[in-house]
């Protein structure tokens, strides 16, 4: 049998098999594994463990004390060539269950998707790279190319075991990635059924801001009197940012990599549905009315700096006539090109001590720097090769994807390993938020996608 009778063949195999398929990415999400849930946890891990074990992969489990394992299934291909796929079984809680249509660790098929916690990000994605070597194998009897599928189970909660694998055993965490290419964890279909390919991954950390400006809470009436700590906080964040959206910090900017000619390129032919993102938060412009080009380039080369909740007097308990005594804030800072997450950390907290405020607390965890993959390598012609295998629209280049992760462990590891990530995940399979999905068509199309790369590449 030639390449491309196996080629389809596997295909085959895919349609056949595909409500088996959908039944075992039902099974993994039905695991409450939020990173402290350790039952959850286990669950999946060992649930992945048994599905590689199926596959013939060699299989590792790496504990990591105080933490969560670290799974790596890997299985010899025809060629030297190595493929890595980055995924993480750990998925974030799942917030009020009486914002889901359907209990989100019962995942249920309707209407043309799969909805359940974790579906998308990233259980679904995961096997969907299982599945494909699972029709590859069952045609073929063999790989194409040497594969290694990894899986963590902290990234959501900023991938502590993973840092301490890699502090207490740097040469074994260096082998475990030792590959050709790294295929990271997603990316999507856009709303007219587009694939994408994301040629980088974001950085970012967070900064918790806390303040405490008398011992308790007062009356009201004593605000002329007593220092509040809603309006001390207010006076920091305000301090930051201006409504320019400028953000105010010194050498805020001074690293972030200038937009390139290839950049440009990628830019200009990146189809951003401005209707259609409008229409999804209920807004008629953007910030800045930027629009076109513009947008774009502000999107995917700007850094961002984003209050994302404040507290002060407990109001979540019911609003008091009260001084705050407490507030605190919580940011999340994106990080572009050449910006190192821990460098920026220290500006921001060198910020709020220059301009007065050194009775604010500033915590900064998760610091990730991004990533970039330069798009004219080998890796994007396979991936063009195979999208065309698959879908009816050629593959969209986007830029880098704008959420972050630890992208930046396996770069120090191997600084010149390309980075690109490919999925089942819809511009509304709601990450993070009630109601997760994927649509049917995706997942089946994404499958098949990794069997097409597995012989492009």
């Amino acid at each position: 049998m030639n390449q491309t009778n196996e080629l389809l063949e596997a295909f085959r195999y895919v349609d056949q098999h595909f409500y088996e398929m959908l039944e075992e990415v039902q099974t993994a999400c039905s695991f409450r594994s939020v990173a402290s849930d350790k039952a959850g946890i286990e669950g999946a891990a060992s649930y992945i463990l048994q599905k590689m074990e199926q596959l013939g992969m060699e299989i590792q489990r790496h504990n990591v004390e105080n933490g969560n394992p670290v799974l790596l299934g890997q299985k010899q291909g025809e060629t030297d060539k190595t493929l890595f796929f980055y995924h993480h079984y750990d998925v974030v809680s799942e917030g009020a269950v009486d914002r889901w249509i359907s209990p989100p660790f019962e995942p249920a098929v309707r209407d043309g998707r799969i909805w359940g916690r974790g579906v998308s990000d990233n259980k679904g994605a995961l096997f969907c790279r299982l599945h494909a070597l699972q029709a590859v194998l069952a045609v073929c009897g063999r790989l194409p190319v040497n594969v290694k599928v990894f899986a963590e189970g902290d990234e959501e909660c900023l991938s502590p075991s993973l840092k301490a694998l890699i502090r207490r055993q740097p040469e074994t965490f260096r082998e475990m990635c030792r590959a050709d290419a790294i295929i990271w964890e997603n990316s999507r279909n856009d709303e007219k059924n587009r694939p994408w390919a994301s040629f980088g991954v974001g950085g970012s950390f967070g900064i918790n801001l806390s303040v405490q400006s008398i011992r308790e809470d007062a009356h009201s009436r004593m605000g002329v009197m007593l220092p509040n700590a809603a309006w001390r906080l207010v006076w920091a964040l305000a301090s930051l940012k201006n409504e320019q959206e400028e953000i105010l910090i010194d050498g805020f900017y001074d690293d972030v990599a200038p937009v390139t000619e290839a950049d440009r390129n990628i830019l200009e032919a990146f189809p951003y549905e401005e209707e259609a993102v409008k229409e999804r938060y209920g807004i008629d412009h953007f910030l800045l009315n930027k629009t076109g080009y513009e947008l774009k380039e502000r999107i995917y080369t700007q850094p961002s700096l984003t209050i994302c909740g404040i507290d002060a007097g407990e109001s979540a308990h019911g609003f008091r006539g009260i001084v705050p005594s407490r507030a605190r804030a919580r940011l999340s800072c994106r990080l572009m090109m050449n910006q190192r997450a821990e460098d920026v950390a220290a500006l921001i907290e060198k910020h709020l001590k220059t301009h007065g405020f050194e009775d604010i607390s500033v915590e900064i965890d998760g610091c990730v720097s991004p990533v970039r993959t330069p798009a004219d390598i080998p890796l994007k012609e396979a991936l063009t090769r195979a999208a065309a295998l698959v879908y009816e629209k050629p593959l969209v280049i986007e830029l880098a994807q704008l959420g972050g992760g630890p992208a930046g462990l396996f770069r120090e590891a191997w600084p010149d390993i390309p980075i690109a990530g490919i999925g089942p995940a819809n511009t509304g399979s709601s990450h993070h938020a009630p109601n997760e999905n994927i649509t049917l068509e995706h997942y089946k199309n994404a499958v098949k996608m990794v069997i097409a790369l597995l012989f492009t590449y």
